[in-house]
């Protein structure tokens, strides 16, 4: 008898980041995963509820990775400069990456604020400037620099802008 082959969440989560990465939020539905892994939907299925289970999924794994290869590192004293710096880097180094998850038009902006919001205010709270602060005011203070760390890197990632490391670092140390 010929053994089947398994295919476990991690398998199928891999195919679903190489069509994000590739081809962007629109791209991964359950046919296209699984064409992409050479398999029928069935799998899919039984690992994952539906869909919208398999991409919000997708969307943590995805922001775990970003926080451990990017956002997490320190690269200067000020939080805000490293928030910036990192996403800048982030855009740079992987850029269909980026452009899938925060240019593509989809329906997964409010996870992805929010879970970028959860890793600001995690580094916030770790650091004595920001420890007291009110959940309210790390939210405003969030979109802020979010905004202005989407737009610098949008803009360098397009050769519009390209700002030294000192420059970005001096930009986001003026924001209050």
């Amino acid at each position: 008898m010929v053994r089947k082959k398994v295919y476990k969440k991690q398998h199928i989560l891999t195919a679903a980041q190489d069509l994000l990465t590739e081809k962007g939020f629109s791209f991964i539905t359950a046919r296209n995963v699984a064409e992409h892994m050479g398999i029928s939907t069935q799998p899919i299925y039984l690992e994952f509820k539906n869909m919208e289970e398999l991409k919000l999924t997708l969307l943590k794994t995805t922001h775990e990775f970003l926080n451990t290869e990017f956002f997490s590192k320190k690269q200067n004293s000020n939080i805000l400069a490293n928030f910036g710096l990192n996403y800048i880097d982030f855009a740079q180094s992987n850029s269909k990456l980026y452009l899938s998850l925060y240019i593509d038009q989809h329906s997964y902006g409010k996870e992805l604020q929010q879970l970028s919001f959860e890793s600001f205010q995690k580094t916030a709270q770790e650091n004595d400037v920001y420890a007291e602060v009110s959940k309210e005011e790390l939210e405003k203070l969030h979109m802020n620099v979010w905004v202005i760390a989407t737009g610098m890197a949008s803009l360098s990632l397009s050769g519009i802008l390209n700002l030294s490391k000192e420059q970005i670092i001096s930009a986001f140390k003026t924001i209050k």
